[in-house]
């Protein structure tokens, strides 16, 4: 298990708990759970990669950053992107726009 501790947008202090292999996190705001990520990594030596199975944040805290850190820091630390399917639905648009936002910076590769 790892803990890293950060401050969110707003100033809050975050908690993030990954699992050892990387590919779960929860993130804490006063021990109630605000966010958790659930990433896959595919141990094929010739197609290794790491792919986004679902990233959830409370809506309270949807705009402080806590995917962001979530998905860039489990990207650090399995040394490559994660990959992430877009969603065709139309309430998907925030998703949309981390996953473009995220591309940019190299931490995801849509898929």
């Amino acid at each position: 298990m790892q803990v890293v501790v950060f401050k969110d947008r707003c100033d809050r202090v975050i908690q993030m708990v990954f699992d050892d292999d990387y590919t779960h996190a929860v993130a804490y705001h006063h021990d109630a759970p605000v966010g958790e990520l659930r990433i896959d990594i595919h141990d094929d030596p010739l197609n290794a990669a790491a792919t986004l199975l679902n990233v959830r944040v409370e809506p309270a805290y949807r705009r402080s950053g806590i995917a962001r850190t979530l998905l860039a820091y489990a990207s650090r630390e399995t040394g490559q992107p994660i990959r992430a399917h877009l969603p065709a639905s139309p309430e998907s648009r925030a998703f949309e726009t981390l996953v473009r936002c995220l591309s940019a910076e190299g931490i995801l590769v849509p898929m």
